[in-house]
């Protein structure tokens, strides 16, 4: 696509694009898919407007869109933004921090209107009314528009005038105090980036996309449904559910539709490994596949060979993994590796990782080496330099702040200008939050400065997870931080208390937090460590960064061991005072370990009680260590009660 021909605004590129062939494919499971032509997309679009016009909606209103699957998201998305109406997409899912988020949103947008099913509405009132916010309520209600309600009808609204500097959509994520920040993004913003990601990923016409990333989040609305509507290539998009559950049909699908595209971050090749039966995929043929964006978190080298050694069989190619960086404030990407390299990596000394170090590289064979993967330049029309505190460019191989710069960057935060003037500086450069450093002309992160947590490609706030602990009667007057740490795969969620009694006690401190953070924010905790006491700046804030920075170093190593015994041994004593010993039995002390704070019987459905697809992976994956290769995670949906997936177990060891 030239210069010349690339469109302005996101209405050119649906118009341009709609006089195509193309189109998009919904994946709602194996035999069940729905195409809609980018011409089809572009007329429902407009029936749509006209409906959200009949309610109410002008342009340069705010509309939160609260979608349930993905085509319900497109369909709104494109409505708005052919009437130049403000998107802003957020999470529907039926969970406290979702609901407390929207309702921070709603409350700081302007004229917001919110899109969204009848079911949703009714639980977001719910969690109003818990939370004494009642007075919401019939605002809510006035303001609301549901999907069961607007259909689109014979008439059409007329697209709106939308000027390439006017707010496209905003997408919302956690503060520095845990409120949410809205990172607005114009036309502008976004057709330039799209440019760039199409640039760096060398995407032809030939291109063939395929994508759970949930739209969202900024890789699966730009990533993976504007920059291919704007080549004007064939998309198919599966929703994350689907892909969490049924993990090996993203492979057949990628196969079966001949996929040039895709995206996984690092979490999900782990994921996708412990349910690949290689004896079972003679049908896989991976080998039109191009690219595999890997993004959003960090990415682990070990696990990106593993998986390429493990599909090397079915045609995967060792230059398929694409190693990026990116955020939000850049629309979307920021720095890209080539598109035709293999994953490279370096090892770095782990005790020289304070801002102003100088990195020392090593080898893996050396004491304390870290291995970092390189995440490649910055993509076009972006500048990218590591910094000091005062905004001054550093040398290679020297540990400061990333700071990012050009037309795809947001020019600020939605009704925020102390957050906007503390981020980007007079110069133009946006801190990103980030921690790295320059090896051999490309970028290597290290961490984050800020406090938001990436954990399995999801975002949540340090705060708002510390003030879930800290309600905690366990807790009482001991104060908590939480930080990322290394897990075994990617990064994982570590919460320090602040605590002074006997360590055998702390089992059942650490168990509390565990469970509240599961139900509330559905999260898995990898580690909760006892500290005397927290490094602190001169100002008395927290220095979450040094805290990671001294697990790294295996500060903690003795006190994680030791609460390890202590827990197992408080397990064992459970068990023999139970008496549990049956399948049935072993199955429910599974569901306690991975979701204390639900009770379950054994003729509850696991599914129709609400359990998240993560937990539901994490029963297999114990159900896979007591019953190797027993039990597919398909036959959950088979049998989803304790007793009947114990009796059919019994069944099979008896056969």
């Amino acid at each position: 696509m030239s210069e010349a021909t690339f469109s302005a605004t996101l209405v050119e590129a649906l118009q341009t694009t709609a006089q195509g062939n193309k189109s998009i494919t919904y994946i709602k499971a194996k035999n069940d898919e729905l195409t809609v032509s980018y011409a089809e997309l572009y007329n429902r679009a407009l029936h749509l407007l006209y409906q959200l016009q009949a309610a109410g909606v002008k342009q340069g209103d705010e509309l939160i869109l609260l979608a349930e699957n993905n085509e319900q998201f497109v369909d709104v998305f494109w409505a708005a933004i052919l009437g130049g109406i403000i998107v802003v997409p957020l999470n529907a899912a039926n969970q406290n921090t979702a609901h407390k988020r929207v309702l921070s949103v709603f409350q700081k947008l302007d004229s917001p209107f919110i899109w969204t099913t009848a079911t949703s509405l009714q639980a977001l009132l719910g969690y109003a009314d818990e939370q004494q916010l009642a007075a919401l309520t019939p605002l809510l209600q006035q303001q609301a528009l549901l999907a069961e309600q607007l259909l689109p009808d014979q008439n059409q609204a007329k697209v709106a005038t939308v000027a390439p500097q006017d707010t496209a959509f905003i997408q919302f994520s956690s503060g520095s105090t845990g409120e949410p920040k809205g990172v607005v993004l114009s036309h502008h913003n976004l057709m330039s980036n799209i440019r760039s990601i199409l640039k760096g990923s060398e995407a032809t016409a030939a291109d063939v996309s395929l994508s759970w990333m949930p739209l969202t989040h900024d890789m699966g609305i730009i990533g993976f449904h504007l920059s291919p509507l704007v080549l004007n290539t064939d998309v198919y998009l599966m929703s994350p559910e689907l892909f969490v559950r049924r993990p090996n049909l993203w492979l057949d699908k990628i196969s079966e539709k001949k996929a040039t595209v895709s995206a996984a971050p690092n979490f999900a090749y782990q994921h996708i490994l412990k349910y690949f039966k290689p004896e079972k995929q003679g049908h896989l043929d991976l080998s039109a596949l191009r690219l595999m964006f890997n993004g959003a978190e960090q990415i682990s080298a070990a696990l990106c060979r593993e998986f390429n050694q493990t599909l090397k069989p079915f045609g995967f190619k060792q230059t398929v993994i694409f190693p990026v960086y990116g955020l939000a404030e850049a629309s979307l990407a920021a720095a890209f590796t080539q598109p035709t390299a293999e994953v490279q990596s370096i090892f770095i000394n782990r005790q020289y990782m304070q801002l102003g170090d100088t990195i020392r590289v090593t080898s893996a064979e050396q004491a304390d080496s870290l291995e970092m993967v390189l995440l490649g330049t910055a993509v076009s029309g972006t500048g990218l330099i590591i910094a000091n505190t005062a905004g001054e460019e550093l040398a290679e191989l020297t540990l400061g702040h990333v700071l990012i710069r050009g037309d795809n960057v947001t020019h600020g935060y939605y009704d925020d200008p102390a957050l906007t003037s503390e981020t980007i500086n007079n110069a133009g450069w946006l801190d990103t939050g980030d921690i790295g450093f320059i090896y051999q002309q490309q970028l290597v992160l290290t961490g984050r400065f800020k406090d938001l947590i990436i954990v399995n490609g999801q975002n949540y706030h340090a705060h708002d997870l510390e003030q879930m602990c800290e309600a905690l009667p366990e807790i009482g007057e001991q104060k908590v931080a939480a930080c990322t740490i290394p897990g075994n795969n990617g990064e994982a969620l570590a919460l320090f208390v602040n605590y002074k009694g006997e360590l055998s006690e702390f089992v059942a401190i650490a168990n509390a937090i565990r469970a509240i953070l599961a139900k509330d924010a559905g999260i898995e905790v990898a580690e909760v460590i006892p500290v005397s006491a927290f490094p602190k700046t001169t100002s008395g804030k927290v220095q979450r960064f040094n805290l990671s920075n001294q697990f790294i170093a295996g500060a903690y190593a003795g006190v994680i061991a030791q609460l390890r015994q202590l827990s197992a041994a408080e397990a064992v004593q459970s068990i023999g005072q139970s008496g549990a010993g049956s399948i049935e039995q072993q199955l429910m002390a599974i569901c306690k370990e991975v979701i204390p704070e639900r009770d379950i019987a054994p003729d509850d459905d696991l599914f129709e009680i609400g359990i998240s697809s993560l937990s539901l992976t994490q029963i297999h994956e114990r159900l896979d260590q007591l019953f190797p290769d027993q039990v597919e995670l398909t036959d959950l949906f088979d049998y989803p009660s304790i007793r009947t997936l114990a009796s059919y177990l019994e069944q099979n060891s008896q056969s």
